[in-house]
């Protein structure tokens, strides 16, 4: 017979899967799932077998044992958007295990309905955006929030054994978040770190072998899980064309998104030192360097160490890069310091004009991110109400130390962000989620109980929790806007792209390269695709016959077996080779009447005078011109 400790875990464990629910068939009925990027299109396309024709693993952004896994399931069935499923489960996944937890810790009903609602007007008024277009960086990013918060929310106990166990949720959940973007993991890791040292010193003896074993055999544990998971990636990787890829990936990675590419005829001495001529250089500048062999591992390798060793030197190479103890950035600290500190200064002139009601002083560029930072200093607010203020000796101290460990773990990664000068949505957002979950944890564990709250204290946490949930719905609705807004941008973007996907599977003995500044977005919305197709849950997931001139799997040897697959050595050669009756004809794709003098150029350098032939146009179902299609025309052949 079940007893009654059995029964109530299963109601809340029910209720928290209703809930949860709730809330996905409220999403799904309200809106279509996206994958944000190309980026994330690209994943799904190398591990459903879009991409080479068949799945593969070597998705390149996640680590490799986690692309196998997902790569199985495509080869098992691979009509279903697998991919798509595990971000959707990893994020619904995190929000029911934090509203079980938000179950099991408060006591009365009543607080159980407040912190469910509170949780739900967050998600949709904060996060809307983040739950209904994912991107596997802030899938990441959630992953490691969840993490945290059941963390720090875990009961408390003595038994090594049994900490190990209850925290054994978060532990996978830091080895998920790992998997799935080990940047956004490792910049989140400081807030893990803060917590645990949060959570130790809060025992009531701090230094005894039970506390030792408990967070030390935890440490090391998720530092073994996720030494063995890396390990288990760069012995995949280790083959020899993926290991020379992975080092033109890094090298890319740095010229494009930390140091930028400095200007040619400022440095064409050290170009030419290279062998890199102003046509190759053409082809850096608008990303369509698949174009070129001789943009190779060890040219790029050399630009990224001459900008580093110039800025050693103070030397600026037009890129403005600054040397502050050897680490080389886009930003001095005190430049860094000085955006940080209007950033914050931006964000309480907007509350100020929230609160007033004098909405049209807000900044034009004002977003989500905007809304979500007001959020979070409305977070450090109600926390230093209802948790420092109310608290007494060692308990107010110790709130205290926890608040000034919040704001310095965000203070040194934010000045991080401004000195690279990275602050995408996809990095910032996840970085401001954790710490208004981890606030929100501290808060729930450091409440001081009402018996001995003052009566003014009383009353300012039931207003401080009246105002979080209207601020919340406010956002909402702004949020919603902003979204639906989006959406029809996005249905703009997909008439154009789908017809473009549609035009190459007609002519599906043909092979189409892309300008990569065609294949990104049109008019600020990113081309991309549905996660679910309009048929259910079963999707496209055939071999797609074009390919981009450029990108982050450029060159690597996913492309190669790309190409062979077509018959075809290099794009180069696919472009511009005489064309026969049993050989792949290649063609050019690139917006409507897009200026091609870059191409031609490129080919004139390499002695081979060729003439964009426009032979065809892609329309959307509208009549609207998306696309040319150019056969590029050797002259002498």
């Amino acid at each position: 017979m079940m007893d009654d400790r059995t029964g109530v875990k299963a109601v809340r464990v029910c209720g928290a899967i209703f809930f949860t629910l709730l809330l996905v068939l409220f999403l799904s009925v309200e809106f279509e799932f996206y994958y944000d990027l190309n980026d994330d299109t690209m994943i799904k396309d190398i591990l459903s077998g879009a991409y080479t024709g068949s799945p593969s693993g070597f998705c390149i952004q996640m680590l490799y044992p986690l692309g196998w896994c997902i790569a199985l399931f495509y080869k098992a069935i691979p009509t279903i958007p697998w991919y798509g499923l595990f971000l959707c489960l990893c994020q619904f996944g995190v929000f029911y295990l934090i509203a079980l937890r938000l179950l099991s810790i408060m006591q009365s009903t009543r607080a159980k309905m407040m912190a469910l609602t509170a949780e739900a007007v967050l998600v949709l008024g904060l996060f809307l955006r983040e739950f209904v277009i994912i991107q596997y960086s802030v899938t990441a990013g959630i992953c490691m929030t969840g993490a945290v918060f059941l963390f720090i929310t875990t009961p408390k106990t003595d038994k090594p054994s049994v900490f190990f166990r209850k925290n054994l949720l978060p532990l996978l959940l830091v080895v998920l978040a790992f998997l799935i973007r080990t940047r956004v993991c490792v910049m989140l890791l400081p807030f893990l770190l803060l917590a645990g040292l949060a959570k130790w010193f809060c025992e009531e003896k701090i230094f005894t072998s039970a506390n030792f074993k408990k967070y030390i055999m935890l440490i090391v544990t998720a530092l073994l899980c996720m030494a063995a998971v890396y390990s288990l990636d760069m012995l995949a990787y280790k083959g020899t064309e993926w290991s020379s890829f992975r080092g033109f990936f890094d090298a890319r990675t740095k010229l494009y998104d930390f140091y930028g590419l400095p200007p040619y005829e400022n440095n064409r001495e050290f170009y030419d030192s290279i062998g890199l001529s102003r046509e190759s250089y053409t082809l850096l500048e608008n990303y369509n360097f698949a174009l070129d062999d001789s943009i190779d591992t060890w040219r790029l390798e050399a630009i990224v160490s001459y900008q580093e060793e110039m800025a050693g030197q103070h030397v600026d190479v037009g890129t403005g890069l600054e040397d502050t103890f050897g680490f080389v950035s886009k930003n001095s600290v005190g430049e860094a310091v000085w955006l940080y500190k209007n950033q914050l200064f931006e964000d309480l002139q907007a509350i100020g004009a929230l609160v007033s009601g004098r909405t049209a002083q807000l900044p034009e560029d004002f977003s989500s991110r905007s809304v979500i930072s007001i959020a979070v200093i409305a977070a450090y607010v109600i926390y230093f109400c209802v948790c420092l203020l109310p608290a007494e000796g060692k308990l107010r101290l110790a709130a205290g130390l926890k608040m000034a460990g919040i704001l310095t773990v965000r203070c040194v990664i934010w000045l991080y962000l401004y000195m690279v000068n990275r602050l995408p949505d996809r990095i910032t957002i996840p970085l401001l989620m954790m710490e208004l979950v981890v606030i929100a944890g501290f808060g729930i564990c450091d409440m001081v109980p009402k018996q001995r709250v003052k009566t003014a204290f009383r009353a300012a946490r039931s207003l401080f929790y009246i105002l979080c949930i209207v601020t919340a719905l406010i956002a909402f609705n702004g949020n919603l806007q902003s979204v639906e807004s989006e959406y029809r941008n996005r249905a703009e973007a997909d008439a154009r792209w789908n017809a473009m996907m549609d035009y190459c599977r007609k002519n599906g003995n043909n092979y189409y390269i892309i300008d990569v500044y065609s294949s990104t977005s049109y008019q600020g919305a990113p081309y991309s695709e549905k996660i679910f197709s309009g048929k259910g849950i079963f999707v496209d997931n055939t071999y797609k016959n074009f390919d981009v001139c450029g990108g982050w799997a450029a060159k690597s040897p996913l492309t190669r077996q790309k190409l062979s697959r077509k018959g075809l050595k290099d794009i180069q050669g696919a472009l511009c080779g005489t064309k026969t009756d049993n050989r792949t004809k290649t063609y050019f794709i690139a917006d409507a009447d897009k200026e091609l003098g870059w191409l031609i150029q490129y080919y004139e350098k390499r002695r081979i005078t060729i003439e964009p032939k426009r032979v065809d146009q892609i329309r959307t179902p509208s009549s609207a011109i998306a696309f040319d299609v150019y056969e590029l025309k050797r002259k002498g052949v």
